[in-house]
């Protein structure tokens, strides 16, 4: 195994010095002595809780994207994927992606502002309290933590074993980070110390993709390693990993793995013969070959974690999906709402694997604060919803969209005054704030007792001062709902908040995906049946008969993704993930729209006013605009090429000169 051969290394203190996470109760006071330069390896395993509050604070660089640490200079990523465009001048999208500016310098500028997707290391550590951490620093503390607990005096050998459990599912999540945004990575086996000398540098992809495996194996082997978190403690410890969270996590990394970016006849990109050096090998970023097999190793992988969910020794059949209290659109609605946006319960055992991002209390809510959720971000328009995304959700009985192929979009275009907005898949209203007459949530408080929301053009939210001020928040004529729910801290912070880097749906949606392409379509209905279900979807193969998804593995594929982007899109960043790992460039050239409605009076004239209780709720048109504000240069005819894939790696790093090398074509 290739390993690193040169990590500027960290100074000790500054990774025992960071602070614990959020009001995850994990001792806020941290250590009992202020920690300085005599803070070192033998005292941090001198005692318990020491050596916990260290673990604590890998656990703090755990990827979520709605810190601003994790890169686009605070902007989601999923403002690169075909659902969300980018309005704020100030977001990497726009500075970078859009015009194609994206270079290998993008990553490291002085006023730590991050401008690719993800960095393959960290210019200064000043930043890890904004998140701002290279994967190796997180993979530092955790072997330091593996190689050192054994000598902690006064911890049981269980709780040690539990701890190098969740150190070991960290460190591999961190590879995995990089896995999918670098191909190979250079692969650290242990600690290493100040003047260490190291191997030679850069791994393949196979490697790095088998090095992750063994990573997460080792924690599933670890004895301590819980399946899940007692009820009783979830008040407390809702977060920990346990070795459910392994075993996701190797679902999603074979998933990855198996997809077409890496395991393919040949490479994604090949490398200017003119850049290539001594270290250059193209199987960094390409597996050598096709492998089918490796989609049985993903089906493997969720087998086996079905069957340890069912047969587990500590609570068979904790992890389940939430489902609705009541078989209606506002139980639907709040199933999934739970599912996707709050911490583990009692009564919710859905989140696998779980980022808390940095939260005040502060008069009982919770706070998100720009160094967490980028709230801000959000309320300056970062990621605003493309039409795209509305009708990627279907019907509320199970059928697809049926009306993005019809001639309903313009002026006159709507005589028989569809709304299209009516009986949709119930996770729309969860995802996309659109016009409805009966909204249980107003979109900016309860302005003015409203229940509804008119987010027409001239409707309340471009009247509301609260919005107005912030014409970015609704630029394609959509308002995100996601995780904002409200843009009132009465609502939007009502609960502590969990981002889910993998929940339980997904296992569902990889399994749908490794059967499909191993043959097993009847499976693979059945488990994108059991995600549809809690919504209250039919059957899709008996809504959509024309798709003939029994038969046609193309279709059902594309289903499948389409599935998983109405489920957990805007959660890790999976549809921009998904884009790449199935190199789709057809959907990241395709020019995106934005979605005006128009309020009709009686009379079908256009009328840009908003909505008064008691009158009869409006008969609408639609105008279907490209989007031309920060238009994507991916757009034009010739722009595309197949370098976007992957992201440049830090030239900074790769001048270091121990064998790192540029990904093709940056």
């Amino acid at each position: 195994m290739k390993q690193l051969k040169y990590i500027v290394a960290l100074m000790l203190g500054a990774g025992l010095t960071a602070s614990c996470v959020d009001d995850f109760k994990v001792g806020d006071a941290f250590l009992e002595k202020a920690p300085g330069v005599d803070v070192n390896i033998d005292t941090i395993f001198s005692k318990a809780e020491y050596t916990r509050n260290f673990l604590w604070s890998a656990y703090g660089q755990i990827y979520c994207i709605y810190t601003s640490g994790n890169m686009m200079n605070g902007a989601p990523i999923d403002a690169i994927s075909d659902s969300y465009q980018c309005y704020c001048s100030w977001g990497a999208p726009k500075q970078s992606y859009y015009p194609g500016l994206l270079n290998e310098d993008c990553q490291d500028t002085d006023n730590g502002n991050f401008y690719g997707k993800f960095s393959y290391s960290t210019k200064s550590p000043s930043y890890e309290s904004d998140g701002r951490v290279s994967i190796y620093e997180t993979i530092r503390k955790c072997w330091q933590l593996i190689e050192n607990i054994d000598k902690v005096p006064d911890m049981t050998a269980e709780e040690k074993s539990r701890l190098k459990g969740e150190a070991y599912t960290i460190m591999a999540s961190r590879y995995f980070d990089g896995f999918r945004n670098f191909g190979g990575l250079c692969l650290v086996d242990h600690a290493y110390g100040v003047g260490e000398d190291f191997t030679t540098g850069r791994s393949t992809a196979w490697e790095t993709a088998v090095y992750i495996d063994e990573l997460i194996q080792k924690a599933i082997d670890e004895p301590g390693f819980i399946w899940a978190v007692p009820n009783e403690d979830l008040g407390q410890w809702s977060g920990r990993l346990t070795r459910a969270s392994a075993r996701a996590l190797r679902c999603k990394l074979w998933m990855f793995a198996a997809s077409p970016l890496f395991n393919n006849v040949k490479p994604y990109m090949t490398y200017d013969p003119a850049k290539e050096t001594e270290f250059t090998n193209i199987e960094h970023v390409w597996f050598g070959k096709e492998d089918p097999s490796l989609w049985n190793r993903c089906l493997d992988a969720c087998n086996d974690f079905f069957l340890d969910n069912d047969t587990n020794k500590f609570a068979p059949g904790y992890y389940k999906l939430v489902q609705a209290e009541t078989q209606d659109e506002a139980g639907y609605r709040m199933a999934f709402r739970t599912a996707y946006r709050y911490r583990n319960t009692e009564k919710n055992h859905e989140k696998l694997f779980d980022a808390h991002p940095t939260t005040t209390m502060s008069g009982g809510a919770w706070g998100w604060g720009w160094a967490g959720f980028a709230l801000d971000g959000y309320r300056q328009g970062s990621a605003v919803p493309t039409c795209e995304l509305v009708e990627c959700f279907g019907m509320a009985d199970g059928k697809n969209y049926p009306y993005a192929n019809a001639d309903i979009y313009g002026a006159g275009k709507n005589p028989t005054g569809i709304d299209i907005f009516v009986d949709r898949d119930p996770r729309l209203y969860e995802t996309v704030a659109v016009p409805r007459q009966s909204f249980s949530a107003g979109i900016v408080g309860d302005f003015q007792g409203q229940q509804y929301i008119d987010t027409w053009q001239g409707g309340i939210l471009q009247n509301n001062s609260a919005f107005s001020n912030q014409a970015a928040d609704h630029a394609s004529g959509l308002n995100k709902f996601k995780w904002m729910l409200d843009y009132d801290a009465n609502k939007m912070d009502d609960k502590a908040i969990g981002v889910a880097y993998i929940r339980l749906a997904e296992v569902y949606l990889i399994s749908a995906e490794a059967k499909a392409e191993t043959g097993n379509l009847t499976g693979a209905l059945d488990d994108l049946h059991v995600v549809r279900s809690r919504v209250g979807l039919g059957r899709i193969e008996e809504m959509n008969k024309e798709l003939n998804l029994k038969s046609n593995k193309e279709n059902l594929i594309n289903e499948i993704l389409r599935e998983r982007n109405c489920e957990i899109g805007a959660e890790c960043g999976d549809r921009v993930y998904d884009m790449i790992r199935r190199m789709r460039q057809d959907l990241f050239t395709k020019p995106l729209h934005e979605l005006h409605t128009y309020r009709l009076d009686a009379s079908g004239n256009r009328v840009e006013s908003a909505y008064t209780d008691g009158e009869a709720w409006p008969k609408f048109e639609y105008e279907r605009p490209v989007i031309t504000d920060g238009a994507r240069e991916w757009w034009k005819p010739g722009f595309w090429t197949n370098k976007w894939y992957l992201d440049p790696v830090s030239r900074n790093e790769i001048q270091k000169g121990y064998g790192l090398t540029q990904n093709p074509g940056w």
